[in-house]
């Protein structure tokens, strides 16, 4: 019998070696203790001061026992459930597993029926949850937008509201502050069935963003104090711009980032020990030329997989980013950008990868990004499932009944493995030219339409519980009088 023989292993990608894992750690833990960072949020300034932090006026350090004593609590595997009870779509957060959804906020999205570029509206949000719940390598949903055609404060909530009948994925939510945040939790529990079935099976995240360079803003800051208080699994996450509000190398960009995500982290674990805590960041170049974040620039998978690794180390998922693109679209530029950030997030392991169906450098959402994404996700899973060495698969025996000048397509071993061996794509097309031309000719881009219009047309999520309809309707009748009557 063979020992530490490792069977099964997937390919995995290594940018860091063990030490050099140390030597970042290690700064993240004095820029963390002798730097420190701004933390606008008086409350929390004290829940750090009484845990042992040094506080002077918005300056807060945080000693590298509590940093410590944090990573120890906060788990490393754990279960965001499927609202409906579904196994298929729960998603297990744990080492060598990556899982893949949209990301939230731009501004713009693109219209699938017209193909053009307008601002993002409310009913986008229904698209693309009827079309992530229907995508078979889409873990998780977000809305790919901000809803431009409700009250400015509540379109978060809405987006939530709308969206979250129409996936029973486990959905990433944002918000703008308490008000909305527990607008979003209680439209979450009605259908969970109370406060404490919720704690055992949460069926959402929810999103926070602090700012770069070292500031933990009070918005962001609120939202993890709600989080870990109401036991909802947390990002605490920033978007750093190397060379511009980070610094241009990629150990410099992820060791202040992680910085930046531990301050949620410590912040969390005091409150509530045990809390799931995604750490994270969207890292990419300031492009000197064109003055953007670059989600298209292959340093964006680079210092991804690199944070990836740190975050790992440290014991923590991550937020990982990928399937997003500097191109205004569906074009052979959208393919290539985001496919090989996809490969580069599933190669790396990235818990929770987001922004797939980001264009535009992040300015426009399009769910006809993420449909394509979809089939390179596949691609990227069967690579990384790597290849099984088990007797059966060793085939000799196979060999053996076969012989020299014998064929395979016949034998039961055959009919046995070649669905779960081979990869079979939804979009990609493998036809003989006379078939493919028999069928129109047609090309990639129009594949990706007819499919995601296809899928609007005849997909029908699993409908929440009654209450929980009667439950959004209230809660957000409710919510207009609150900004109505706001002064």
């Amino acid at each position: 019998m063979r020992t530490n023989y490792r069977v099964n292993a997937g390919v995995r990608f290594e940018v860091f070696s063990r030490d050099q894992l140390e030597e970042l750690f290690n700064g993240v833990l004095h820029v963390m203790d002798k730097i420190g960072l701004d933390v606008h949020h008086e409350e929390a300034r004290n829940i750090l001061a009484d845990a042992g932090a040094h506080v002077e006026d918005k300056r807060v350090r945080i000693p590298t026992h509590l940093v410590k004593r944090a990573l120890a609590t906060a788990p490393r595997s754990f279960t965001i459930y499927a609202r409906d009870g579904n196994p298929a779509h729960d998603i297990q957060i744990g080492p060598g597993r990556a899982h893949f959804g949209p990301g939230p906020t731009p501004p713009n999205f693109i219209d699938v029926e017209t193909l053009e570029r307008r601002p993002y509206v409310r009913d986008d949000a229904r698209i693309v949850a009827t079309v992530v719940d229907a995508l078979p390598n889409i873990d998780f949903c977000e809305s790919l937008g901000t809803i431009s055609d409700v009250p400015t404060d509540l379109a978060a909530a809405y987006e939530f509201a709308t969206m979250f009948p129409r996936t029973t994925k486990p959905i990433v939510a944002w918000s703008f502050g308490w008000d909305d945040s527990n607008d979003i939790h209680q439209i979450a529990i009605t259908e969970a069935g109370g406060q404490e079935a919720f704690e055992r099976r949460p069926n959402y995240i929810h999103y926070c963003e602090p700012l770069s360079p070292l500031v933990s803003t009070f918005e962001a800051v609120d939202k993890v104090i709600f989080a870990a208080r109401h036991a909802v699994p947390v990002i605490f996450t920033t978007c750093a711009l190397a060379g511009g509000t980070a610094p241009v190398t990629p150990a410099g960009i992820i060791i202040q980032t992680t910085a930046e995500s531990f301050m949620g982290l410590v912040l969390s674990q005091i409150i509530r020990p045990g809390l799931p805590f995604f750490t994270g960041g969207v890292l990419s170049v300031m492009d000197m030329s064109a003055m953007i974040l670059s989600y298209g620039a292959p340093e964006l998978s680079l210092m991804m997989a690199g944070v990836t690794e740190l975050a790992h180390y440290c014991g923590l998922p991550l937020w990982q980013t990928g399937g997003c693109t500097d191109s205004k679209c569906l074009d052979e530029q959208a393919s290539l950008e985001g496919s090989l950030s996809v490969f580069f997030s599933a190669l790396s392991g990235g818990d929770l990868c987001h922004d797939v169906g980001y264009t535009e450098s992040g300015m426009t959402g399009s769910i006809l990004q993420t449909v394509m994404m979809d089939d390179a996700i596949g691609y990227s899973r069967r690579i990384t499932r790597g290849i099984e060495v088990t007797p059966d698969t060793l085939a000799v025996d196979v060999i053996r009944d076969v012989g020299p000048d014998g064929h395979y397509l016949y034998h039961d071993h055959t009919m046995q493995h070649f669905k779960t061996e081979f990869w079979y794509p939804n979009l990609c097309d493998r036809h003989n030219y006379e078939e493919w031309a028999a069928e129109g000719k047609q090309t990639m881009r129009a594949r990706v339409i007819d499919r995601t219009r296809e899928i609007l047309a005849t997909h029908n999520p699993s409908p929440v519980r009654p209450e929980t309809a009667e439950a959004i309707t209230a809660i957000m009748a409710a919510a207009e009088n609150r900004v109505k009557n706001k002064p």
